[in-house]
């Protein structure tokens, strides 16, 4: 044993070079009774242990030596000692022989031999701890076994028990089904309701689309237009035959959403067109009829992003995704401006906006992004329609200053 190294599991006092070992009583020590060991005493065979012979180290093979000891010059001891710690016996021995192990070991009533111990320097004695108390685990597949065959019965109880007490199929067709939700007043009211119809528009809205995408002349999608008399010359100057199959229509897993701004019902369907892009088409309702929105469907302005970027092209009414930026130049100073960044409706081109701070237009811009006092929320970014004006003559091409913001949304701002 290494007396260098602190073991925090031994309680035994520390030993100190006062200690007296040349006068170690014997007797006294053997006085002293082991605590009962955890393995029920009767359990624990009988054991004769005979001491042929303890291991003897010289000081000069000792790797440490406690400081302040001296070697031990007491005569060599036999000790006999049964497990029970009834019986002592102590005698010298003159022509001790020393040994590595213990030898001879043999059981006071069973014949089965013994588990032999090296001792070992420096290393805790497997077999004893063992002895005192190490629980060996037993049964651990039995209960594996007896815990999945539980579960096992558990499941084919329950299946059996909801068979046996399903409903037979033609007693629940053959009868009224108490669970049927009949509308009250107030859902009648809404079923008939304008926004109820759109509400159940989806399938209609799929038509109108697909009729629109799968047009082969300008004039096949008049009828299908809102505001068809009022947007009939802006169509004719920008639509293109898109291509599609006479049988493609959008997937009925498109998605469609209704809602109410203000006075205003709005269908929104999104889903794939027929060469895998995106689209989000607009509806209306113009006379009781459900239209598609061609301005707020197609992101309509009155110039292109490609011709606004070049400082070119008519600002009157664009539609465009905007957020703050900061980018500012000598011809607008961040002490006089608010810098934004509006981008075309596909978001494949950007160019840079202004409004001079403390105008009635830059609040209403910047009101856009302020925080919501009731729920905390704020918006990155807005769908917009913008008046731009292009400003000084000293600003780059693509820096525009806002004239005004028409609307908060891509919705057609004319009405039937």
């Amino acid at each position: 044993m290494n007396p260098d190294i602190e073991d925090p599991n031994n309680h035994v006092p520390i030993v100190t070079p006062d200690d007296d070992w040349d006068v170690l009583d014997v007797q006294q020590v053997l006085d002293v009774q082991l605590p009962p060991r955890r393995a029920e005493a009767s359990k624990i065979p009988k054991m004769d242990v005979n001491l042929s012979g303890l291991k003897v180290i010289d000081s000069s093979h000792t790797p440490k030596t406690a400081a302040g000891f001296e070697e031990d010059s007491s005569p060599n001891l036999v000790v006999s000692v049964n497990t029970y710690g009834d019986r002592v016996d102590i005698s010298e021995k003159e022509d001790f022989q020393p040994s590595l192990a213990l030898e001879d070991m043999k059981l006071g009533d069973s014949a089965e031999p013994v588990r032999q111990r090296l001792i070992i320097p420096n290393r805790f004695n497997v077999g004893e701890r063992d002895d005192w108390g190490v629980a060996q685990k037993k049964g651990s597949a039995r209960w594996m076994l007896y815990t999945a065959l539980g579960i096992i019965l558990l499941v084919v109880f329950t299946v059996s028990l909801s068979y046996f007490n399903r409903d037979d199929p033609r007693e629940v067709l053959g009868k009224k089904r108490s669970d049927q939700i009949v509308p009250d007043g107030d859902d009648r009211d809404f079923e008939n309701s304008a926004l109820g119809r759109l509400t159940r528009g989806k399938q209609e809205a799929k038509h109108i689309y697909a009729q629109y995408v799968k047009a082969k002349n300008v004039g096949d999608v008049g009828e299908l237009i809102y505001l068809r008399d009022r947007n009939a010359p802006l169509i004719s100057k920008m639509w293109k035959p898109s291509g599609a199959d006479e049988g493609w229509k959008p997937s009925d897993k498109s998605f469609w959403k209704t809602y109410q701004n203000e006075s205003v019902l709005v269908g929104v369907l999104s889903g794939t067109n027929h060469d895998f892009s995106n689209f989000i088409a607009v509806y209306r309702y113009e006379n009781e009829v459900l239209k598609l929105d061609w301005k707020a469907t197609t992101g309509y302005g009155s110039a292109n992003f490609e011709e606004l970027k070049f400082g070119k092209g008519d600002g009157s009414e664009i539609r465009a995704w905007i957020e703050s930026s900061s980018f500012y130049t000598q011809a607008v100073p961040e002490d006089r401006y608010r810098s934004f960044i509006i981008r075309s409706p596909k978001k494949d081109v950007s160019i840079w906006v202004y409004t001079k701070i403390g105008t009635e237009i830059d609040n209403k811009v910047f009101e856009l992004f302020s925080v919501s006092p009731i729920t905390g929320d704020y918006k990155n970014e807005a769908k917009v329609i913008l008046s731009l004006d292009r400003g000084k003559e000293a600003i780059l091409p693509q820096q525009w200053m806002i004239k005004d913001l028409i609307a908060e949304n891509w919705l057609d701002q004319a009405n039937p």
